[in-house]
């Protein structure tokens, strides 16, 4: 009955057309009162009739559905009789919740009643909002007129909370309201604005207003004249009054819409003192990267100071894909902290690290380290427009020579690959025949070939040099990630890497954002507690408690700007080695030095680098 929501009749009734439902085959349905309710008899008869995948969904349904069942739950419920509900095992159930925490913010209460949802009025709306960002599907369409239009479809299990109606009679006021602002809205902005509107209209058509408290935050802030003509529109919309603590909730997005507009036609650097300020706090940057971050920045701290919150879809991706770009935008994050006091959530730095993600490949390109030398029989013109298209295709790629044949047999050639459009086999460099015009496919070849010999010669020997034996910890039981941290970050200081405020600076990193990536953790601190740059790595079979999953490998990152030539090659490696899930359950379940040597090196066949010892 609590569950279904419905009548013990009705329940007996349904359990009547069950029993009659599986009789045929053999099977009874008792019903003890006291006891409970079971079958008996041969149920494989019963799970042949019915398809196996009858009520089964999948993680992510499943998790909405246990979201949705704590939110609109009137009583705590036992985590036993989740799990039962679900048909999930309370080991699924906990990591599922771990998730929705993790992941939207879930606010529970637990008493010895069990788990119940625990949160203020702006709580629910804050997740009902991050809710819809993540389910509902958005369509952008061009009619006969070519007029562009945008529609949201609300998924089936969100509909209880948002009605289809509403939110299109909603999206049509706001596409009004919106044209007659002088200020451009970003994506972010309308979608939370819009999510909202919507959950507040519907709060009021069903006589459920928010309280002062829950508006707290902006009620000592005068209503904007921009947010007083919004207020107007969707009263005589819906025809229905719009009280006060409702419009100062909805006065709170559009400040934020309108205190974080940045003009970019008024030229010159946007928000200089940001600017200046990302100047003194990057370790490395150019003009594009301080122009992307400052945009970025200053409407994502205004919706930070707002209360208003964004999901970013593509967030674990992230923190899987560039693991150091993601730390370099949460060490941005750190120091906004001290500067601000406002701490961006771990949507808005996922999205800070693909402004860093793309500066490091800028920076990866215009690097030369892998060199070329180009052989052609055909005469220098053929030669020269080789180099040119070199040139133009692989500009990271250095040209150390064009040769004719004959210069080539009194020359000593100093290069990686040689290109030639003759048959020609070379002791020391990988070659290439191609064609004079460098068609696609050779050029496809000649791409692989630079990035075999850069990973090969330059990331791997760059990310070895940053290991050590000294700084290696080998299959140890610690029972939290706090042990792990303090147990890498005493042997780095002890070996002259860090010092001793370094503990404190990752302790306090993990408090902002997680750090663990599929079954490994990579903390780091401050720069400045660097002395000189080494990763420090620990392994546990057994497996370490951090942020409700369970790491086997942590690699403690502590590099500053001395390696900053270097960082791109480091990063290289560091990223196909933790994306590569058969040498990280090798490194997980490695139990000597040379076990851990093993796992790190590169399958490629060729020179194998070793840690570096001191």
């Amino acid at each position: 009955m609590d569950y279904l929501g419905i009548s013990r009749k009705t329940v007996a009734k349904y359990l009547d057309r069950a029993a009659a439902e599986v009789a045929p085959l053999g099977i009874k349905l008792i019903r003890k009162r006291g006891q409970g309710i079971h079958l008996a008899g041969n149920t494989d008869k019963l799970l042949a009739a019915f398809p196996s995948n009858v009520g089964k969904v999948d993680d992510e349904t499943r998790r909405l559905q246990l979201l949705s069942t704590l939110i609109t739950a009137k009583q705590p419920m036992l985590l036993a009789d989740l799990a039962d509900h679900f048909f999930v095992s309370k080991s699924t159930l906990e990591r599922d919740l771990r998730q929705l925490k993790s992941e939207y913010g879930l606010k529970l209460q637990t008493t010895a009643a069990g788990v119940q949802f625990a949160a203020s009025e702006a709580d629910v709306r804050t997740l009902m909002g991050k809710l819809l960002q993540h389910y509902w599907g958005q369509e952008v369409h061009q009619d006969q007129t070519g007029s562009i239009t945008r529609t949201f479809e609300v998924p089936a299990s969100l509909s209880q909370y948002v009605d289809k109606s509403i939110l299109d009679k909603t999206q049509a006021v706001l596409s009004r309201f919106i044209n007659t602002l002088s200020t451009q809205v970003n994506e972010y902005e309308y979608e939370s604005l819009l999510i909202h509107t919507t959950i507040a209209l519907q709060r009021i058509k069903n006589g459920e207003y928010v309280t002062h408290a829950a508006v707290a935050a902006g009620a000592g802030t005068a209503l904007s004249p921009n947010t007083k003509r919004l207020v107007k529109m969707l009263s005589e919309a819906f025809d229905l009054p719009i009280p006060k603590d409702e419009a100062v909730y909805l006065n709170m997005h559009v400040v934020a819409i309108e205190d974080g507009y940045i003009n970019l036609n008024q030229g010159g650097l946007v928000d200089q003192d940001l600017t200046a300020w990302l100047r003194l706090h990057l370790g490395g940057y150019d003009d594009t990267l301080l122009r992307n971050l400052a945009l970025h920045l200053r409407p994502a701290l205004v919706r930070v100071s707002h209360g208003i919150s964004i999901t970013n879809p593509y967030r674990e991706d992230v923190k899987k894909n560039f693991p150091m770009a993601f730390q370099a935008a949460l060490d941005l994050t750190v120091a906004l902290k001290k500067k601000t006091q406002l701490t961006l959530s771990e949507d808005e730095i996922a999205y800070l690290a693909l402004h860093f993600q793309s500066f490091f490949e800028r920076r990866h390109g215009a690097d030369q380290d892998v060199r070329i030398a180009i052989v052609c029989s055909t005469g220098y013109g053929t030669a020269e427009l080789l180099r040119q298209r070199v040139k133009d295709k692989f500009p990271e790629m250095e040209v150390t020579a064009t040769l004719s044949v004959n210069e080539l047999m009194h020359t000593q050639v100093d290069a990686d690959i040689i290109i030639s459009t003759i048959p020609l086999k070379m002791n020391d460099s990988r070659v290439i025949q191609v064609s004079p015009f460098l068609n696609d496919q050779e050029m496809t070849l000649l791409g692989k070939l630079e990035k075999n010999i850069r990973k090969s010669k330059y990331a791997k020997h760059a990310f070895l040099n940053m290991l050590s034996p000294a700084t290696t910890i080998v299959n140890v039981k610690c029972g939290t990630k706090k042990a792990a941290i303090n147990d890498l970050t005493a042997v780095l200081e002890q070996a002259g890497y860090v010092d001793h405020d370094m503990a404190e600076s990752a302790l306090a990193r993990e408090a902002l954002a997680s750090t663990v990536i599929g079954n490994c953790a990579i903390p780091h601190g401050d720069m400045k507690h660097v002395v000189k740059p080494a990763i420090g790595l620990l392994t546990s079979k057994s497996g370490i408690p951090w942020d409700g999953e369970r790491v086997h490998v942590v690699f403690f990152v502590a590099l500053n700007k001395s390696v900053e030539a270097k960082m791109d090659d480091i990063y290289s490696y560091f990223y196909e080695l933790i994306q590569d899930p058969g040498r990280m359950r090798q490194l997980g379940d490695a139990t000597t030095l040379e076990d851990v040597t093993h796992s790190i090196q590169d399958k490629t066949p060729g020179k194998e680098g070793t840690m570096q010892n001191d």
